[in-house]
């Protein structure tokens, strides 16, 4: 009896002491150092993790390497630990011993956790973060809207968040592991314009004129000012847009999200990126301003739409790329107002942006003066002129590379319609309208947006501006219908798009400071009722009854 009981003790203690022991060799191989530090493989990853917000942020709240990929449930963490081994063997043989063997398998590890993370529903993730507990109105706007969309669709963490922790692999989205999720990209590809649906001609009106800038002479005090922030957007285009692997909202703005929705209050932080070089630009800015706060101010009548834009000027800041430092001598602003509406297959997501292309003038990807040169559509297109290839609408062309994929150029400058098929989209409204002041001599010019940059003279728009204690004040007057193609004509029971671009300080093409697109609607009593929930932010006001 005594020595079955010494035997049950003894074995009591023993197991007390293995598994104490088992614990304590689980737990220690899973410290953020033994992770971190006892393999000189893993010094690669553990420094470009510090980067990351998992690592350091304001909550002060972190995650070790374990937290993500190890199970906290004991029996998946015993199955992650006997799969565990065959890394041990593979440390044993060399098999990445390198950080160019690393950068190589790079794809193939990650793949390996993003099946696995697919398979268990983000089950690491969500050892934090819950969907039940999750706050959307505390988030932000954009943050927001894809969470209560990812819910809706069933979504899981990782197929949005792909790169919290790691850098991502090259080609990453182009993974098997990702086979469909991009498909809005796939069919933006070679996509022929907005819909096959015909277009209606528009009813241009009567030809009418301007007399006078009757919006100078307005009493102002009554119309609601509405709050704009201009900002540098460098070389953010439109392909850029849509490139979910380089543009996170890619996925948004493809189930029609603005980018105003996401973007609202980040215009000053945009800019700055601009101006520091980093991301969206690789031209030297010096010291140009990354944005421009402006008031805008809108009414009408029956006949004439007036606006009131203020902004305060800004000090002169050298172009470093430009001999002398200015690109437009002639004048030191230009101010644009581009209108569209729903024709134009994104102008309700991005308004004029539709027309800023990756091979446009001073773009990544802008064909060099050889190539348009020898372009047979140099007989079709103003190529020469210029700084280049100017905005275009994608409906205008038969095909737009969106990704760059096995090294193509982004955008389609080169693959324009039949003369026939532009002139039916232009019929039919498919383009952007401009109204451009250029304040060294004060004059006008109308224009738009299809196949390329259109500009003439124009008798139905007035502009004027002044300045006055270092803040300038513009007027525009435009008629309704103008009775000119390329010229909207506005209807006062729809809604357009509306943009504002500012080439302050002698800037000239892409240099400008723009808005986001906003929702312009004409005296609207209910626009949610009217135009749908967060389409309208400028209602304007009914003048001269």
């Amino acid at each position: 009896m005594g020595a079955s009981l010494g035997a049950a003790a003894f074995f009591f203690v023993a197991g007390i002491i293995f598994w104490g022991g088992f614990n304590t060799v689980m737990e220690a191989t899973n410290s953020y150092a033994f992770c971190s530090t006892s393999c000189h493989e893993m010094s690669w990853v553990h420094e470009e993790y510090q980067d990351r917000p998992h690592y350091q942020n304001a909550t002060g709240v972190g995650a070790a390497c374990s937290d993500c990929h190890v199970p906290d449930a004991w029996g998946p963490k015993m199955v992650r630990k006997i799969q565990a081994s065959r890394e041990v063997w593979h440390w044993m043989l060399g098999s990445i011993d390198t950080e160019e063997e690393f950068e190589a398998k790079r794809i193939h590890l990650a793949e390996n956790v993003w099946r696995s993370m697919l398979r268990t529903d983000s089950r690491e993730c969500r050892n934090c973060h819950d969907w039940s507990a999750m706050d959307l109105e505390q988030q932000a706007a954009r943050a927001s809207r894809e969470h209560a969309r990812a819910f809706e669709q069933g979504m899981t963490c990782i197929e949005c968040h792909q790169g919290i922790a790691h850098e991502l692999p090259e080609a990453w989205d182009e993974s098997p592991v990702w086979a469909g999720r991009f498909e809005f990209v796939d069919a933006a590809e070679g996509a022929e314009g907005a819909s096959s649906a015909p277009l209606e001609s528009e009813d241009l009106g009567e030809a009418a004129a301007v007399e006078a800038n009757v919006a100078a002479s307005l009493d102002w005090e009554a119309v609601p000012a509405i709050d704009l922030t201009l900002f540098l957007p460098g070389q953010a285009s439109i392909e850029w847009i849509q490139d979910g692997s380089e543009h996170g909202g890619g996925r948004a703005f493809s189930f029609g999200d603005r980018c105003l929705w996401c973007h609202q209050g980040e215009e000053a932080d945009i800019g700055a990126l601009a101006v520091a070089g980093e991301k969206i630009e690789t031209f030297d800015l010096g010291d140009k301003r990354g944005h421009v706060p402006m008031s805008v101010k809108a009414a009408f009548d029956d006949d004439y739409l007036y606006m009131q834009f203020r902004w305060e000027a800004g000090e002169h800041a050298p172009l470093p790329f430009v001999e002398g430092g200015v690109m437009d001598p002639d004048n030191p602003f230009k101010l644009t107002v581009s209108l569209s509406d729903d024709r134009v297959e994104m102008a309700e997501r991005a308004g004029c942006w539709a027309s800023c292309h990756h091979d446009s003038a001073y773009m990544p990807d802008a064909p060099e003066a050889e190539a348009l040169a020898a372009s047979e559509l140099s007989e079709r297109l103003d190529l020469m002129s210029g700084n280049g290839v100017t905005k275009y609408l994608s409906e205008s062309r038969t095909g737009i590379e969106i990704k760059g994929r096995r090294g193509a150029a982004r955008g389609g400058w080169d693959k324009l319609k039949e003369e026939e098929e532009i002139q039916e989209l232009l019929d039919g409204g498919a383009y952007l309208d401009l109204a451009r002041y250029n304040s060294g001599d004060g004059s006008v010019e109308s224009g738009y947006v299809l196949d390329e940059r259109h500009f003439s003279d124009s008798q139905a728009i007035a502009f004027s501006a002044e300045e006055q204690d270092g803040v300038w004040t513009a007027y525009l007057t435009r008629a309704l219908k103008t009775g000119t193609q390329g010229d909207k004509p506005l209807d006062l029971a729809r809604l357009y798009s509306l943009n504002v671009a500012l080439h302050d300080d002698h800037a000239d093409s892409r240099f400008h400071h723009v808005s986001f697109q906003y929702g312009l609607a004409f005296g609207a009593e209910n626009p949610e009722e009217a135009f749908g929930e967060d389409m309208v932010e400028i209602n304007a006001t009914r003048v001269g009854q």
